[in-house]
């Protein structure tokens, strides 16, 4: 089983935009999952369980893939809106490793068609070489970026009053019973060819929708019940879009004829632990192509390591090689050759980060497996990098340090305050660490569970710093936050 998903959040601008929980009981465990922004397609999970509920052979999909994975695609099609997050077993930039569409893109017409076609046929890739819990994960993306289109202001470019047409809608009625879902083509090309047709009928009904509902929003003191049924329509109709590319990605997915001469690769991955990120996966990359995955961590039997295995099926046979990364560790690359019909096994032994326990993803900003201008899980603005940010633990120190290359460059240490409800956020902790280097400690509490790095130089981040690191400082708890005074009654009170 895997282990709760733990919430993150990309940079200080968009820290304040997310609220922090929603959980939901699966599988016997507690998952947790950020709630949606306030400026997204708030039913994102309403409609692609409406979809699964009319999916036909479904004890079919569910043996194959597990019950599991499938309710999980509720909370993976959210994934494209968590850019950067770290979801505890895995980051959902994960998606990204893939050659034709590295980068985030925008969620709306017209921007959005450059995802449907690569993010289709990665799913059905990933259905036909990766294990049932990775393929589901890579599932989310193009539910995601489909269902979106379905939003009347994701449909209408440049559309106002976005908030209220994606989100004044009564979720609970999204429901299709009765509806039977399309087989897209019965191949990959006829599929694509099938779902571009239905996403282009989405966005025409969805446009329409907009432009119906927009002279209510628009009214004074607009009545919020005579716009839902027209916003309902649209949710409608992405949950029937949604259920046929479904039932098309299990179909042509789990039913393809794999070549007679498809090779296979599986393999153990051995870390050094990470008490403050121990359910953080392994990313395994078969580089120069896009064939990437993730481990799934082992039940633990050796405490004084972490091990992960992977496996890939259906590989053309050849020569490839693979590049492995676990926050915490070093990278690690391997050669490795796939023969006809054959399963090669790969297991990888991986360096430990130093210092030891560093919760930075990349630290030295030398991996570069996305190709893109800036190094993996490091974001860049003006001259001034920001790292992915680092789930904290509840009431832990952490020291905190780098060791420069660029004599000028600032290193900043952040914690952005964690908004919670209508509630006002709280001012961030920021430091600078000195010119001289050393180390600062920061302690998390209660309102501040994320830490970021911000590196500001005028040269690239591998040049600019030789590594940065946040570790938690062993049995060095943080102290508990005062509890407020309760104001002492007047006699009069009394």
């Amino acid at each position: 089983m895997q282990k709760p998903l733990r919430n993150k959040c990309l940079s200080l601008a968009c820290f304040t935009r997310w609220l922090w929980l929603g959980s939901v009981w699966v599988a016997g465990s507690l998952w947790v999952w950020p709630l949606a922004p306030a400026a997204a397609w708030g039913p994102h999970p309403e409609i692609t369980q409406a979809a699964l509920n009319v999916l036909p052979e479904m004890e079919k999909w569910k043996r194959l893939l597990g019950d599991h994975n499938i309710q999980q695609l509720t909370h993976y099609c959210w994934m494209p809106d968590y850019r950067g997050r770290d979801l505890g077993p895995f980051y959902a930039d994960d998606y990204l490793l893939i050659r034709k569409m590295p980068y985030h893109i925008g969620h709306t017409m017209p921007t959005v068609q450059l995802a449907f076609e690569p993010y289709f046929r990665r799913a059905l890739q990933a259905f036909r070489t990766e294990t049932p819990t990775n393929a589901c994960r890579q599932l989310g993306p193009i539910l995601h970026f489909v269902e979106d289109v379905g939003a009347p202001p994701h449909a209408k470019p440049n559309c106002p009053h976005h908030g209220e047409l994606e989100n004044w809608v009564n979720a609970q009625a999204i429901q299709i019973r009765g509806y039977k879902p399309q087989l897209l083509g019965k191949t990959d090309d006829e599929a694509w060819e099938g779902l571009r047709r239905r996403i282009e009928g989405l966005v025409a009904f969805s446009t329409q929708r907009a432009e119906r509902a927009l002279p209510l929003v628009s009214a004074p003191n607009p009545d919020r019940s005579q716009v839902e049924p027209i916003i309902l329509e649209s949710a409608l109709e992405s949950a029937r879009v949604t259920a046929d590319m479904l039932y098309t990605v299990f179909k042509l997915g789990l039913e393809w004829a794999s070549p007679a001469d498809a090779a296979g690769l599986k393999g153990t991955i051995t870390a050094s632990p990470l008490p403050a990120n121990e359910d953080q996966e392994a990313q395994v990359v078969l580089t120069d192509t896009d064939y990437a995955t993730l481990t799934e961590t082992m039940p633990e039997t050796d405490k004084s390591q972490w091990r992960g295995e992977f496996s890939f099926r259906n590989l053309p046979p050849g020569e490839y090689t693979v590049v492995v990364y676990r926050v915490g560790s070093q990278p690690a690359t391997a050669k490795v050759r796939l023969e006809p019909g054959k399963t090669a096994q790969l297991d990888v032994q991986l360096p430990s980060a130093e210092p030891a326990g560093n919760l930075v993803y990349n630290p030295d900003g030398r991996l570069h497996l996305l190709p893109n201008p800036t190094p993996d899980r490091w974001t860049k603005q003006g001259n001034t990098y920001t790292s992915a940010p680092i789930t904290l633990k509840r009431r832990m120190t952490y020291g905190c340090g780098a060791v420069r290359k660029d004599p000028e460059a600032k290193i900043f240490f952040h914690m952005p305050g964690l908004q919670r409800g209508g509630q006002p956020t709280p001012p961030p902790i920021r430091k600078e660490l000195p010119a001289d280097g050393g180390q600062i400690e920061l302690a998390s509490d209660p309102d501040h569970m994320t830490l970021i790095v911000q590196v500001q130089s005028n040269k690239p981040l591998s040049e600019a710093i030789e590594k940065v690191w946040v570790c938690a400082v062993p049995g060095k708890a943080a102290p508990e936050p005062p509890k407020p005074e309760k104001a002492k009654k007047s006699k009069e009170e009394k």
